[in-house]
């Protein structure tokens, strides 16, 4: 079987709290190993999430060392559809479904493969992304940072290539080290950028924004520690 079919296949079924998740049809794309997909939400009653909560490029990784990775967009608000038109919404932050969720898509991708998600959608998370990253917040503890960063990646970085008018959506990029001695590198570089955060004044006008985005901080920083000094 395919090594696409194979990893993306472990998502189908997976249980998101009262929830299932559902792989929709995988798409050949124009270069070699490339595979489009969707993944969508599905409930009890056999709603199916519209927007796909996930939708973009899955790779199995290549020559060279390359290991898997995905580029994606994701929406956390969705309507769940049936026959006759009938619909009801869902968000999934709001539900605690999003870090289920991601954690799925993580465990997807091994040691040395990346994940990378825009930021440029409407949907809340978006705009709040957008808003944290232009108030100097690090990557790792925006609203969609938090994600990649609890769904086992040790960094993640605002990326954004300019090539001319080809560069494509913003997005975070979000690594695996490949070992242990990488991962401890990378922590290491997020500790950083987490404490240079907190040492800063911020600007009261966006409290409840930079409140939510210290706990984010603050959350990472006792991941860290965890990962550095285990439990005996």
């Amino acid at each position: 079987m395919n090594r696409h079919i194979v990893f993306l296949n472990e998502l189908e079924g997976k249980k998101v709290d009262g929830y299932r998740l559902h792989l929709g049809e995988l798409k050949q794309l124009r270069l070699s190993g490339w595979k489009g997909f969707t993944l969508h939400v599905q409930d009890p009653q056999d709603f199916l999430g519209e927007p796909p909560v996930i939708k973009g490029i899955y790779s199995a990784g290549g020559k060279d060392g390359v290991k898997s990775w995905m580029d994606v967009e994701y929406h956390e608000e969705i309507a769940l559809i049936r026959e006759k038109g009938l619909k009801r919404s869902l968000n999934l932050s709001l539900h605690g479904l999003d870090r289920k969720l991601f954690r799925y898509l993580g465990e997807t991708i091994p040691r040395g493969g990346h994940l990378m998600v825009s930021y440029e959608g409407h949907q809340k998370i978006h705009l709040l992304t957008i808003k944290s990253l232009d108030m100097g917040v690090p990557a790792a503890a925006t609203p969609l940072g938090i994600l990649l960063f609890q769904a086992g990646f040790q960094i993640v970085k605002n990326w954004y290539l300019s090539e001319g008018g080809h560069e494509g959506p913003r997005k975070l990029w979000a690594e695996k080290a490949p070992d242990e001695r990488w991962a401890l590198a990378f922590y290491r570089k997020t500790s950083q950028e987490i404490h240079r955060f907190l040492d800063k004044n911020h600007d009261p006008s966006h409290r409840e924004l930079m409140e939510k985005s210290t706990q984010h901080a603050e959350e990472i920083l006792n991941s860290i520690e965890k990962f550095s000094n285990p439990s005996p």
